[in-house]
């Protein structure tokens, strides 16, 4: 049962912006007094609500909102080697041609201001929680919130060090404007991170007491990952031996599932939904990581390292919030996509999904035939969608359980109606045929059971998801491990990976490197890592060779054929500007 929900959260903030108010003083216009942080904070629950503002922050981040224009979860990995702005909708919204690229980018300042107003949360509440005047149940509560704050501010200058390099370290709040704000270098960014990390880390519970918090375990994986970011960007090779350590620690709080579990693996549950049975035979493990209802570990995931948490349809229905619109974002564009010359047939209509549908198709499970009511926000590339995936034995990429590549003809006319239509029986124009893609059960469900039973409404609109999963911390050690001249650790860890999705080819000491890694990461995390934090923290003819053979528009649509003469993203230049006061150099190549 989710304990921590998104809607709730909102109801939390709000009784606390209004705690010490009564009916009668609420209106009146001359308070009797003003709340500043001096005298803000009198109990711990005003305190926890501005952890709770990180926590809706990171919702964003991990989590497919409402609009997708106010999201930063396509700034993931747009443009990177895995997802662009699809050919057809191409406006200049594409990432990858990075002709458009410069430093009043909208959306490189929302990313920079989105991570400090984080710190600024996270500080607030750091400060909020060692006021004397503050009480608290216990002081392990205080210590729970104390070592969360660190924990966000810790992922926050990681994360502003992988995309922007050196920043300004904030370690207090402040109210005070200033204007002289200087640059770290990227190695004090990356070292303020590990230590709030480490922080965090050394206080955390091993697991945390209600699922959606944090826990020791996801303070350890992000240090794996901060160490690594060290290593490569001072040459100092301990940082692989700490990334081993923290890698290892958080693998031991939470091991892979390898078996079959929760609410579509049990044959004794015979309920149905929509006329589809609850138990799904045909299913597999990493199906099952991403059912809803299997996200957490009170479910008995074990995997589960920190999971987003997002309020069931019933909850939003009633109280409104965020829910994730991930479903249509991915989902292909069915009703514009036109048949092949060759297979077109008169009386049909154009393309498999338009014109008259099939009374069997025309209800509301017709986004389950489809893939989704899809309007294609975000397309994969061809190297994630098909190139990468040459295991035909990987349960990651197995048709009608992870993965849909097939879809029924709705149109009765036509001689296919019912059948499944493939890639190559469409248009090939890039204006049709990139409205066509697979689609992956870990964002849409290929089966009609995760609707309501009322209407057409999406289950997957509003499930959880994985903010970190030991999944990935297999790859940040065979990361580590190679790094470190250990190779053929770094292949064991990629292969109890690619043994968990019963692959058949399994990687070798000789085989693996880099690429190997960065391909296994589409493989197991596609829809879930910060794809750009990946890149940035390598070398950057490690991820600049990436986006030339395999980015959207430098390989797929070659509309950006240019050297990068860039390592780092840029700074905003509104930031330079508001600077009057220090030096604030902007990144080379902008």
């Amino acid at each position: 049962m989710k304990t921590v929900q998104y809607y709730f959260i909102f109801f939390c903030i709000a009784c606390v912006v209004l705690a010490g108010c009564n009916d009668n003083q609420f209106l009146e216009e001359n308070p009797k007094s003003i709340y500043t942080i001096d005298n803000a904070f009198d109990k711990s629950s005003q305190v926890e609500a501005q952890l709770t503002m990180c926590y809706v922050k990171m919702y964003g981040w991990y989590i497919k909102t409402n609009n997708p224009w106010t999201s930063n979860y396509q700034h993931k990995s747009f443009g990177t080697d895995v997802l662009d702005a699809p050919y057809w909708r191409y406006n200049g919204g594409a990432r990858s041609n990075f002709g458009t690229w410069g430093t009043t980018s909208d959306w490189v300042s929302s990313i920079w201001n989105d991570w400090y107003q984080i710190i600024s949360y996270a500080n607030l509440t750091l400060m909020g929680a060692e006021m004397e005047r503050v009480t608290w149940s216990s002081e392990d509560q205080k210590k729970q919130v104390i070592a969360e704050a660190k924990f966000f501010k810790g992922l926050a200058y990681l994360r502003l060090g992988e995309l922007y390099g050196g920043v300004p370290i904030v370690d207090e709040y402040s109210e005070e404007l200033k204007f002289d704000y200087v640059r770290s270098t990227r190695a004090e960014t990356f070292q303020f991170a590990i230590d709030n990390l480490k922080a965090a880390y050394d206080n955390l519970p091993n697991y945390p007491p209600l699922d959606g918090r944090l826990g020791k375990g996801a303070a350890a994986h992000m240090l794996a990952e901060a160490h690594l970011a060290m290593g490569v960007e001072s040459g100092n090779n301990s940082n692989y031996a700490s990334a081993i350590t923290y890698a290892n620690a958080t693998i031991e709080l939470h091991p892979l599932m390898t078996a079959r579990f929760g609410v579509r693996a049990n044959p004794a549950i015979t309920t149905s939904n929509r006329n589809t049975p609850t138990y799904f035979p045909t299913g597999n493990v990493y199906g099952d990581l991403f059912f809803p209802g299997n996200f957490d570990r009170s479910e008995g995931n074990t995997e589960a390292v920190w999971v987003i948490q997002t309020p069931t349809y019933e909850q939003y229905d009633a109280t409104g919030g965020q829910r994730s619109s991930a479903p249509q974002f991915f989902s292909f564009v069915a009703r514009d996509v036109n048949w092949a010359p060759e297979y077109m047939e008169e009386g049909a209509a154009a393309g498999p999904w338009k014109g008259e549908r099939g009374a069997e198709y025309n209800t509301a499970t017709n986004p389950a035939h489809t893939g989704g009511f899809g309007i294609a926000e975000a397309a994969g590339t061809n190297y994630v969608l098909y190139d990468v995936w040459t295991d035909p034995t990987d349960l990651r990429y197995q048709e009608d359980v992870t993965v849909r590549t097939t879809y029924i003809c709705m149109n009765p006319p036509h001689s296919m109606y019912g059948k499944r239509v493939s890639r190559d029986m469409l248009d090939q124009n890039p204006n049709n045929i990139t409205k066509f893609s697979p689609t992956f059960s870990k964002i849409i469900p290929l089966d009609e059971w995760s609707y309501r039973n009322t209407d057409q409404q999406h289950g997957s609109f509003n499930t959880d998801g994985y903010a970190i999963r030991s999944g990935e911390t297999y790859l940040l050690l065979a990361e580590a491990y190679l790094r470190n001249g250990q190779k053929d650790l770094a292949a064991q860890a990629v292969n109890t990976v690619r043994r968990r999705a019963q692959c058949t080819n399994m990687c070798t000491q000789d085989e693996v490197d880099i690429d190997v890694i960065l391909d296994e990461r589409i493989r197991e995390c596609l829809f879930e890592e910060g794809r750009w934090f990946t890149l940035l923290r390598m070398e950057p003819d490690v991820w600049k060779k990436r986006i030339y053979n395999y980015a959207m528009y430098t390989k797929d649509f070659p509309i950006y054929t240019l050297q990068i003469k860039w390592n780092l993203w840029p700074i905003p230049q509104n930031i330079i500007d508001l600077n009057v006061g220090a030096e604030f150099p902007q990144n080379p190549g902008w």
